[in-house]
């Protein structure tokens, strides 16, 4: 190593087979993976639309008015959302229907168990 870590550490490390090897057993594509999540997930409108489609499957339309937002820019929120594996698709005659994938139910779940305490 370039750098001095304190002795503990060093142990940890050491017993890990290495630095070199730690940082090499990084899963980057899972890394990319989350970031493409966490960036979906940090946007109030896609956070709206996913917590709807948890109580509701919907149509572009209804979450049009739900978000109050212009039908492109919907469309745009849709599509983030669906890169990142929280929604999904199924056309339904001239609709489109919209419902939460396994995985966005999963986040919905977990989201609503986790209530963080807010500093007044």
């Amino acid at each position: 190593m370039k750098f001095e870590i304190p002795k503990e550490l060093r142990n940890e490390v050491e017993g890990k087979g290495g630095w070199s090897r730690i940082k090499q057993s990084l899963p980057l594509d899972d890394i990319k993976m989350v970031a493409k999540v966490m960036k979906a997930l940090a946007d109030e409108k896609r956070l709206e639309i996913l917590y709807a489609l948890y109580k509701q499957r919907m149509c572009v339309c209804m979450i049009a008015d739900l978000v109050k937002c212009p039908y492109s820019k919907c469309s745009y929120h849709i599509a983030k959302l669906k890169e990142a594996g929280l929604i999904k698709s199924v056309k339904k005659g001239n609709y489109i229907v919209y419902s939460l994938t396994k995985f966005g139910r999963s986040i919905v779940r977990h989201f609503n168990k986790y209530k963080p305490e807010v500093k007044k």
